[in-house]
């Protein structure tokens, strides 16, 4: 029987990390080469899978507003007619135009855009965040640790396929793990104001980006640092100024940044207390009650989005499931929302991470832990009178929260901060999942996004089993671990994402056929003529088309109720006189090439690959 409570790998000061068997050079040149393959897996992935296109409208939008913000403006005058270019999460309102996201994320693409490879910049995020888990986790930890908790991050399915894409996401998870990072060493007592201004940065990156994401996050820390505090005063007075002073700079600098969101409402509808998606869909809002969702939230409802995607969570985050990928496994992440059809494994990691980071008190953590679980399986199990009303709902929330946050206190009041970082880490996911309840909607279509900001912790719970077998078995079972990573890879990451190749209708095989029609060096207007169109008719032009309408290629709609009506054709192509005309009829999300031989050469193109 293994000797659980002899492990190497438990939480330390960094004074009292006992030395490694290995050279710690080892690990931090692992750790360089995890964080570049992850970069490399993110330019591959992105252009065979993704082909460098937004294939998901929040994407699109992303990519509007970051095209806008690379000439400078944050909004535009609208275009007529604006149906002809409606975009979706794209805003018409007192003759203006604009994105519904906060600017976080478009900004930090629009540093792609004019660089001419907006790939690059969740590339980059993806190295980024490889290297913090590290030096997260060689802090809290030890570099072992940190090792291999680097490369469940490199490796984990969510992260290559996020990556991969212009998701708001990998800026997310990295700048989360920047604010965590931060904190540990504004604790640690040297150089603390610095280290509050970048942990002020961090989390203010992640509100101008995230910013329901981002409460969750900053719960357990805000909640720590009123502990320390509260410590400061029991104990020693004088200390309360050392303490408290790089906490409020990280508070200052994080306001900052969370100040762009209502000064971006302001400059789009003259009013900085309205919430920008709520001009979308009105429903769009967390909460509970007619206010929230299609048809109202519950407490039910949200339960029943997290088991959906929390089942393929389970294989999302390390790859690890029982089943293979069968054209029902295939259609479900193309298409479905509820249970995974297989099943995931990858939490197993997490149950001996337990044993292995609490040791003597696991018993005290796992009685922790069922209480939560009793607390889940009262709403769960409830008949659904008990929580429909929103503050019944929010109650059980509340309680949740608290349940989180308690073991702060209690480690944090008796000055065990080894496990009071160890709680933080596992808190971290935990939260997002809690908060998320109240969200009308789940996430699966990209992997279970809405959680992924808890990866980097996740990965550094799980690398604690994995250190814990690498320092007793050595340079086999470092590669066991490195072969059940590269397994993963190979087995489920690549076949799972792609599955997502061409999703939406999105193609570069539309943009070829179109560019191959040109005369002249003509640039191009696109007209999709036909009924009920979706933007997925339109979608692979969309992706091409400048905000300003100056691009190569612009694509408008022309959508007619009868299908041999021209609608505004004409009046169309009267804006743009020097621009060679590509017509397309479509239905919905289907369109084709109106020229035969343009038709031909389009799926020509697209079954090359």
């Amino acid at each position: 029987m293994l000797k659980i409570i002899d492990v190497g790998v438990v939480p330390v000061n960094r004074a009292t990390i006992p030395p490694m068997k290995r050279t710690p050079s080892l690990y931090t040149w692992l750790a360089l080469a995890l964080a570049l393959f992850s970069f490399g897996m993110s330019a591959v992935l992105s252009r065979t899978v993704f082909e460098r296109l937004p294939h998901l409208e929040d994407e699109l939008t992303y990519l509007f507003q970051a095209r806008m913000i690379a000439r400078g403006d944050l909004t535009i005058p609208s275009p007529d007619p604006r149906v002809a270019f409606w975009q979706p999460f794209v805003i018409d309102r007192n003759g203006q135009r604009f994105g519904k996201y906060p600017l976080g994320f478009p900004a930090q693409l629009a540093l792609g855009e004019l660089a001419g490879a907006t790939w690059m910049v969740n590339a980059s995020y993806a190295a980024l965040a490889v290297a913090l888990v590290f030096a997260l986790g060689s802090a809290i930890f030890d570099r072992r640790v940190g090792a291999i908790a680097a490369g469940l991050t490199a490796f984990s399915p969510m992260a290559l396929l996020l990556n991969s894409t212009l998701m708001s996401h990998s800026s997310a998870l990295c700048f989360t793990l920047l604010f965590v990072y931060a904190c540990w060493r504004l604790e640690r007592g040297r150089r603390a104001t610095l280290w509050g201004i970048a942990a002020g940065v961090g989390l203010g990156m992640v509100i101008a980006n995230r910013p329901f994401a981002a409460v969750a996050i900053a719960l357990p820390l805000v909640a720590w640092s009123l502990i320390r505090l509260l410590n400061v005063l029991r104990r020693d007075r004088h200390q309360l100024w050392h303490t408290l002073r790089p906490l409020l700079a990280l508070s200052v600098v994080a306001l900052l940044f969370a100040a762009t969101i209502p000064l971006y409402s302001l400059v789009a509808v003259d009013d900085p207390t309205v919430n920008l998606y709520t001009l979308v869909w009105e429903y769009d809002r967390a909460g509970f009650g007619d206010c929230c969702g299609r048809s109202g939230h519950t407490l039910a409802n949200g339960f029943s989005h997290v088991r959906f995607d929390l089942s393929l969570l389970a294989a999302d985050l390390f790859g690890w499931q029982i089943g293979s990928f069968s054209p029902e496994v295939i259609r479900h992440l193309q298409v479905d929302s509820d249970y995974y059809p297989n099943i995931g494994v990858s939490w197993l990691l997490l149950v001996p991470a337990l044993v292995v980071a609490f040791r003597r008190r696991v018993i005290g953590v796992a009685l922790w832990l069922l209480i939560g679980f009793g607390w889940v399986w009262l709403a769960v199990s409830a008949t659904p009178q008990t929580f429909v009303s929103s503050q019944a709902a929010w109650l059980w929330v509340g309680v949740a929260l608290v349940w989180l946050m308690l073991p702060l206190v209690w480690w944090g009041w008796r000055g065990d901060t080894r496990h009071v970082w160890t709680w933080v880490l596992l808190a971290l996911p935990l939260t997002l999942i809690v908060l998320h309840l109240t969200y009308w909607v789940g996430s699966q279509r990209y992997s279970t996004r809405y959680f992924y900001e808890g990866v980097g912790a996740l990965a550094i719970f799980g690398a604690l089993p994995l250190a814990w077998l690498v320092q007793r078995g050595g340079r086999a079972m470092s590669a066991c671990v490195l072969a059940l990573m590269l397994i993963s890879l190979v087995s489920y990451s690549l076949p799972r994402i792609n599955t997502l190749f061409r999703y939406n209708n999105v193609s570069q095989c539309w943009i070829d056929t179109a560019l191959a029609q040109r005369t002249q060096d003509r640039p191009l207007l696109v007209i999709v003529t036909g009924t009920n169109l979706t933007w997925r008719s339109i979608g692979s032009f969309m992706a091409v088309t400048s905000p300003f309408r100056d691009s190569d290629i612009v694509a408008v709609y022309n959508r007619v109720a009868n299908p041999d009506s021209d609608g505004e054709r004409e009046r169309i192509i009267a804006q743009f006189p020097e621009r060679q005309v590509i017509d397309l009829r479509g239905e919905r999300s289907e369109a084709m090439f109106v020229d035969e031989a343009a038709a031909r050469l389009h799926t020509f193109n697209c079954q090359a690959r």
